[in-house]
């Protein structure tokens, strides 16, 4: 198949069930902590090309392929929408860390995909087992016991963390300045080190927030566009689509659409093993 047709694309946050022979999505937190981190477990059925809309976080794909071969796959944040390859009879455990971890090993580097040699994580006896178990929370664990004991220098950053919560939980609808004028550090360091941690500005990070926060609601809750406009700050209909094509290059209509139909089945079977048999 072919990548680069709209139709072909399949967006990580929502997907067909009839395109896996397996797919499981749950959440966890790392450390007793409060950000979540996402894990996926996926077999494809056919090679498939999977599109990433932006979100800012970075994705590890672990994969083991039909002869055992364990292969690491770190695509840096995601700032714009970007496409990756996925191929049949590959098992994929993939975790989405959060804008506020970092790997210090990749730090600031943004819309890159490398695939990591196999002596950073040494043994990998942890993410073999990860791939063998149906436990979730089991297979968690030992991936971020490979993460932990990899020399990709995995870490939260607090300041990061502060600018992403007054950004998504945005109830007052401030502004970015606004936002950053309550943190404890003087502006011009406060973007410097988001620029610095995670490679975005803060504006792209700001905007690109905004964003999941209106998947989220017209999505999940399906509220009316006129109220996602002042819900999330934009001035008319015709901001908020100027917002959605500079940061998805789809158009508001088409973004939604695509989203709510791939996300039908998700709602109902969120962490539970999806098979042909069952969908």
């Amino acid at each position: 198949m072919e990548v680069g047709h709209q139709d072909e694309f399949i967006p990580i946050q929502r997907c067909y069930p009839d395109e896996y022979e397996e797919y499981q999505v749950s959440g966890h937190c790392w450390n007793d902590g409060f950000l979540p981190v996402q894990m996926f477990r996926i077999r494809f059925r056919k090679r498939t090309g999977m599109v990433l809309y932006p979100h800012a976080c970075t994705l590890l794909y672990f994969e083991r392929g039909a002869d055992g071969t364990v292969r690491i796959r770190l695509v840096g944040r995601v700032t714009e929408t970007m496409c990756t390859r996925q191929e049949p009879g590959t098992t994929y455990l993939m975790l989405r860390f959060p804008p506020q971890y970092t790997f210090e090993a990749f730090k600031g580097q943004t819309n890159t995909e490398h695939y990591l040699e196999p002596s950073v994580f040494g043994d990998l006896t942890p993410i073999r087992q990860a791939m063998d178990t149906k436990d979730a929370d089991a297979a968690f664990a030992l991936l971020m016991q490979a993460v932990l004991g990899s020399s990709l220098d995995f870490r939260e950053n607090k300041l990061v963390d502060e600018f992403v919560f007054g950004s998504l939980y945005n109830e007052d609808n401030l502004s970015i300045e606004e936002i950053i004028g309550n943190m404890s550090y003087s502006p011009r360091y406060i973007r410097s080190v988001i620029k610095a941690q995670t490679g975005i500005n803060a504006k792209r990070l700001y905007d690109i927030l905004r964003l999941q926060n209106i998947m989220e609601s017209q999505i999940f809750e399906d509220e009316d566009s006129l109220n996602c406009v002042y819900d999330f700050g934009f001035y008319d209909q015709a901001h908020l689509n100027k917002n959605i094509r500079k940061l998805t290059g789809l158009s508001y209509t088409s973004f939604k659409e695509i989203l709510k139909e791939k996300n039908q089945v998700e709602e109902k079977d969120t962490n539970k093993i999806i098979t042909g048999e069952n969908v």
